[in-house]
């Protein structure tokens, strides 16, 4: 074995060894390779370990960090163990040679250069110099790159990929564990999980590890993190009560810790310079779930400090660290937490609905009702208050049959109007509702077929467009309620067809079953 010389740059026009294996490593590293990744990655610390510091030890180096990320998620013990012993000995064979460089390549980012390895990895052995060579578009000098302490920093960047916090010497780098946990992160606060990502389960997650060690060194991580995620929880994307129990029950746990001492930061400002204040939180908050994951390692917060140095703009990482700034924030998610959980689980008051959806005289006022549940998407809780009032106004017995039909097709309209099914404050009551209705008579046959008036609206909202401000739902309940106040709508029908037990009962099983759809 020989040891790799200061300056490598060959003068050989013939193609290295590694261009017959840089395809199966950029397919490892891109997922795609169809092949035996660990024979590959064994195969190539083989040829490692058997020259750590030859004239090759930059190639099969190179590709091991190319395949780091797959070794330290899919490897098998033996395999990941191979491959660090190999990188190790490189590490202790190149770190001190001589070296006449200011920077070398393993030092900057490696996300900006690792795509372009497939391509670069030929063309560092092809005799060429870089102003010769019309493929080499690499800021740093070929030279640069083979140079063995180059050679070593990038062995002990792919240790730490592999096995991140256990190596030093190597710039600050978010674990590849922890990069897919943001990209996760993000995909949820933006309301698009990402594939196999599921919500509750990530949240959950989240909550427990703090919950286990409220005062760890992951608490600032965490706690940014819930915050960060407290309003999608808190505004009714989760269904699962137990998710907002835990987030909960993991803030209360953490505040005893943080305590309540001025901090020398003092409050955030509005002005964007962040030199003096706490960071500003909740108007981007996928970018803050992805401060809060860099919180949680140290190559995180490095990569963080750095970010702060490029962009002044940022808060300094001790910001973010700041008891009394978590304090304040793990208050404020538990403020929006509870009222979430209490909103989506609670008891729904609707009593105080009393005074806007009835008339003095006591009559319903129906553009009212029917106006709260066509406009869900400027209110989606005005409208579910107004279909549980409704429903538990139907429920109560009134006198007048039409009020009560009304009532009904209103609350079952409330229920069918969304993609999604009611939160269980809502949804517990309508169950309870709707399922009481007796729906016996419609096994009789009926004069109206097919004809039944939602069925025909329906197809008439398929097969025409209509204006933000139309509502020809509400114009025919409207209708069907006072027919003396309000115009005859298009294509009118009788209370007998509105009433049909068929047609009642069609609506109450439709609306029964997004109700049961929960997962």
């Amino acid at each position: 074995m020989t040891d790799m010389p200061a300056t490598a740059l060959s003068d050989s026009s013939e193609l290295p060894e590694c261009v017959h294996f840089v395809d199966d490593w950029d397919g490892i590293l891109h997922e795609t390779y169809g092949g035996d990744a660990d024979r590959a990655v064994l195969d190539c610390a083989g040829r490692l370990a058997a020259d750590p510091a030859g004239q090759g030890a930059y190639a099969w180096t190179l590709g091991l960090v190319m395949m780091a990320a797959h070794i330290g998620r899919f490897s098998r013990k033996d395999v990941t163990a191979a491959a660090l012993e190999a990188l190790h000995t490189t590490d202790r064979r190149l770190r001190e040679a001589p070296c006449a460089h200011r920077t070398h390549p393993y030092e900057s980012d490696l996300d900006d250069r690792l795509d372009h390895f497939v391509d670069d990895l030929p063309l560092l052995t092809n005799g060429l110099a870089e102003d010769e060579d019309p493929d080499w578009e690499d800021d740093a000098t070929k030279e640069q790159w083979l140079c063995p302490r180059d050679v070593a920093g990038y062995a002990r960047v792919a240790v730490d990929i592999i096995a991140p916090g256990s190596v030093g010497g190597v710039p600050p780098r978010l674990p590849a564990r922890d990069a897919r946990r943001a990209a996760d992160l993000r995909s949820i606060v933006w309301d698009y999980p990402g594939a196999g990502v599921d919500p509750g389960q990530e949240l959950s997650g989240y909550a427990r590890d703090l919950l286990a060690d409220p005062l760890g060194r992951h608490r600032a991580g965490l706690v940014v993190v819930l915050h960060a995620a407290c309003f999608y929880a808190a505004g009714g994307r989760i269904r699962d009560r137990r998710v907002l129990d835990t987030m909960v029950d993991a803030l209360e746990a953490v505040l005893p810790g943080l305590g309540d001492a001025p901090c020398a930061h003092g409050a955030g400002n509005d002005t964007g310079d962040h030199t003096g204040g706490h960071p500003e939180v909740g108007r981007d908050t996928a970018e803050q779930a992805t401060v809060g994951v860099h919180l949680l390692s140290p190559g995180g917060r490095g990569v963080y400090r750095h970010w702060h140095r490029e962009e002044v703009e940022t808060a300094p990482l001790e910001a973010w660290l700041c008891p009394a700034f978590l304090a304040a924030i793990a208050r404020e998610a538990l403020d929006h937490l509870r009222a979430g959980r209490e909103r989506l689980f609670g008891v729904r008051d609707t009593a105080h609905l009393d005074e806007v959806l009835l008339r003095p005289d006591g009559r319903l006022d129906i553009a009212r009702l029917t106006r709260a549940v066509r406009f869900r998407c400027r209110d989606g809780q005005a409208a579910e208050d107004a279909g549980l009032w409704a429903a538990r106004r139907f429920a109560a017995g009134p006198a007048d049959p039409r009020e009560r039909l009304v009532l009904l097709l209103v609350a079952c309209w409330s229920v069918t109007s969304d993609e999604e099914p009611p939160p269980e404050a809502v949804r517990r009551d309508l169950r309870a509702i709707l399922g009481a209705v007796e729906t016996a008579a419609a096994a009789r046959p009926c004069p109206h077929g097919d004809a039944h008036p939602w069925e025909v609206l329906t197809e008439l909202m398929r097969g025409r467009h209509f204006g933000f401000q139309e509502d020809p739902y509400g114009a025919h309940l409207n209708h069907l309620y006072a027919p003396r106040e309000y115009d005859t709508p298009e294509r009118p029908f009788d209370p007998e067809a509105w009433s049909c037990p068929r047609h009642l009962a069609e609506r109450i099983r439709l609306a029964l079953r997004v109700i049961e759809s929960v997962n």
